[in-house]
């Protein structure tokens, strides 16, 4: 796996250099420009997906990036729920009309279902609401499909109006009970593209906190973790927390490993750093899942999922 990442490494490096050079692959002139919408859980709602399909408070916020340009382009947003059982997926539009930002949209858990055909909730169960928008010109822009997943993921951290970062989803799911001590010991990281397998890595809870916290999320309801091991620059120190509320992370901008030096020292040294970090547990599988991107002194090396299983756990 290592040699994999040196590989990638050099290929994003030599881009670098000819990238003044390179033609685009698609007609720039002829490219259909859009409209970004960003979308937040509204403050008091529902964190998980209740069992109960009658139960819980879905409310979710549409609003639109800082920098977005010409709002003229837009007819109207919709919200779309995308559910997942196992390996399937499956979506459907739950909120139409939308043409005012910020808006706030309610939507029933139990209509849902009916839409999509659920008779029940199970644990494991997940729902995510994603934003969509049809423009004057009529072209029709999902924010997911069966055949290219969620979409607008590149606009992740674009700065919106109360300088939040900009999501293209929200995610509820029906949590197996929280194991705190399964989330240590030995893990076994792997790329969530391929499953490539990094080898292990040493998983430890800490007690430091983050210098920030999500809304309503407090320092008693975090879990820090630090991994050490072989993740992206081969040594890597990763610290992040788990934030019990609804189970994402918190995963901060950080240098993982300083001063590391490209394999034959061709280019240099720097630290390498993981930025725009994100990610999720599922208390079912006992696994983070986390994605990011990544910086090494003047280079974008870009980023990659990983899968994080835990093999053994520590006494």
């Amino acid at each position: 796996m290592k040699t994999n990442k040196i590989f990638a490494f050099a290929g994003a490096l030599a881009a670098l250099v000819a990238c003044n050079k390179q033609e685009l692959p698609y007609d720039l002139a002829g490219t259909e420009h859009a409209v970004v919408v960003g979308i937040s859980k509204a403050e008091g709602a529902s964190l998980i997906l209740d069992n109960d399909m009658n139960a819980g408070d879905y409310r979710v916020i549409l609003d639109v990036p800082k920098y977005q340009g010409d709002m003229s382009m837009l007819k109207e947003a919709q919200v779309m729920a995308v559910y997942t059982r196992g390996k399937d997926k499956k979506g459907v539009i739950v909120a139409e009309g939308i043409t005012e930002f910020p808006k706030e949209v309610k939507v029933e858990m139990k209509d849902i279902c009916s839409k999509l055909g659920i008779s029940r909730i199970e644990t494991g169960d997940r729902v995510e609401f994603t934003p969509c928008v049809t423009l004057q010109s009529g072209t029709q822009v999902n924010g997911w499909s069966p055949v290219a997943g969620f979409n607008n993921i590149a606009f992740t951290n674009w700065p919106m109006n109360d300088g939040t970062p900009y999501t293209y989803r929200v995610s509820y799911t029906a949590f197996a009970p929280f194991q705190k001590e399964k989330f240590q010991g030995v893990g076994v990281p792997q790329r969530g593209a391929d499953g490539s397998d990094y080898g292990t890595v040493n998983v430890t809870q800490i007690n430091d906190k983050p210098e920030s916290y999500p809304k309503g999320v407090t320092a008693d309801d975090v879990v820090g973790l630090k991994i050490e091991g072989d993740i992206w620059y081969a040594p890597d120190t990763i610290i992040l927390w788990i934030n019990t509320k609804d189970y994402s992370l918190i995963f901060p901008d950080q240098v993982v490993s300083p001063q590391w030096t490209y394999p034959g020292g061709a280019y240099g040294t720097y630290d390498g750093m993981l930025i725009g970090g994100s990610g999720e547990v599922d208390t079912l599988n006992n696994t983070l899942t986390f994605s990011f991107d990544s910086s090494w002194g003047p280079y974008g090396l870009g980023g990659d999922t990983i899968i994080l299983y835990f093999n053994e756990i520590a006494g």
